[in-house]
């Protein structure tokens, strides 16, 4: 069976957890893919390769999970630094084929005009990385400025644009984006409260079209993989939780398409952790409340992304809710009871049991015997499903391979 879900939409919104990787500057991606946009218009484009250009911006820096490697790249001399986010982000884009035709503008998104005229690829991937570089190029520009109104940054980051004409830049790249940005409005438009209306409009542009579980997975496994490279302590956890979480919907013998969805759901649970520092993940002591409050907030920021997607309700609350209680106490929207899905109830368990079976950065992994001692020691007080957990230890060969990668 397939879903009727708008990919255009679902793109633009998962977007919003590549641009939670800047912590405090979350409109990254989604700046840069309305100037790449808005000068392929002026360039004449069609429709098809502006909607490229729409998902090539909003995706550039998919391959950037740490917010060590985002303030690099941004805080770089020429606005590039190391490029070795290009290629991750190349081959997370070529493995979800929808996308996969823009995995080389990914790869070479910083490359100058002579890299590029160099390069085996098509004439369309070399003037959609040009537009998305110079794009990038200026928001990096911008963000250096910081200047509290954008009209203030526009002359000098023009002048820039200006003298890289046809060194970073094509003439007729350039050109265009000198044209579009000789308007006020243009970068008014880029403020947070004219972005965001504007973009979310064209993201439904497009009428809805059927996308199969299979196909919602490999997206969900391209930002889950994003997630899980935040930190050495998390390393394919999404991936891992999913497919524990998967066995026990089958052990709980939710029909297939229920399975898939699940699946889903539990790669996606935690992309609200990207806005999470990195020295929090990865700190080898206690949290201190502050740190523990930026951490609790990243279901709250699951929920807030994948609640926007029409058709993603069910699955935003299954993803949302993993660390809520059955009991109650909870977090971060203390759902309890009958409130909890068997879907979420499940989730929770393959999140806990992973997590227990897995190093981080307070502790080790834990014994298999012990991880389940406290898992036990959770449902006793009523904060895992009982049924769920029983559901683990019936099949606990399986999922521990699951949870490990044994």
């Amino acid at each position: 069976m397939g879903l009727r879900l708008d990919l255009r939409q679902i793109v633009y919104v998962l977007s919003d957890a590549l641009d939670l990787v800047g912590v405090d500057d979350v409109f990254h991606g989604k700046r840069v893919a309305y100037m790449a946009r808005r000068t392929g218009e002026a360039l004449g484009l069609g429709d098809t390769a502006l909607d490229d250009l729409f998902h090539a911006g909003l995706f550039h820096d998919c391959g950037v999970s740490s917010t060590r490697e985002h303030h690099d790249i941004e805080t770089s001399p020429d606005g590039t630094g190391d490029d070795s986010h290009c290629l991750r982000g190349e081959a997370l884009v070529a493995s979800f084929l929808p996308l996969a035709h823009l995995a080389p503008v990914i790869r070479w998104h910083h490359a100058d005009v002579r890299t590029l005229e160099a390069l085996d690829i098509t004439p369309a991937a070399r003037l959609l990385a040009n537009l998305v570089h110079l794009a990038d190029r200026v928001d990096v520009l911008i963000t250096a400025a910081g200047a509290d109104d954008l009209l203030l940054a526009r002359a000098p980051v023009l002048d820039v644009v200006r003298e890289q004409r046809g060194t970073f830049f094509r003439p007729d790249v350039t050109d265009a984006f000198l044209d579009v940005a000789s308007h006020e409005a243009f970068w008014l438009t880029l403020e947070p409260r004219a972005l965001g209306p504007y973009l979310g409009r064209l993201a439904r542009h497009r009428a809805d079209q059927e996308m199969t579980v299979a196909e919602l997975r490999q997206l969900a496994v391209v930002f889950a993989t994003i997630v899980d490279a935040k930190s050495p302590f998390t390393a394919e956890h999404s991936l891992r939780v999913a497919t524990v979480a998967r066995r026990l919907a089958d052990a709980a013998c939710l029909d297939e398409e229920r399975q898939g969805l699940v699946e889903v759901a539990a790669l996606l649970h935690d992309i609200g952790k990207l806005r999470v520092p990195d020295q929090i993940l990865d700190k080898p002591g206690k949290l201190d409340g502050k740190e523990r409050m930026r951490v609790t907030r990243h279901a709250f920021d699951t929920w807030q992304i994948l609640s926007r997607i029409d058709g993603f309700e069910e699955m935003a609350r299954w993803a949302a809710y993993h660390h809520e209680w059955v009991r109650g106490g909870g977090y971060p929207f203390g759902v309890s009871g009958k409130d909890l899905g068997p879907e979420a109830r499940l989730v929770a368990v393959a999140d806990v049991f992973q997590a227990l079976r897995q190093d981080r950065p307070y502790r080790g992994r834990m014994p298999l015997s012990v991880a389940l001692g406290h898992i036990d020691a959770m449902a006793a007080e009523g904060k895992l499903d009982g049924d769920f957990v029983s559901l683990l230890h019936r099949d606990i060969v399986g999922c521990e391979a699951a949870a490990t990668g044994a």
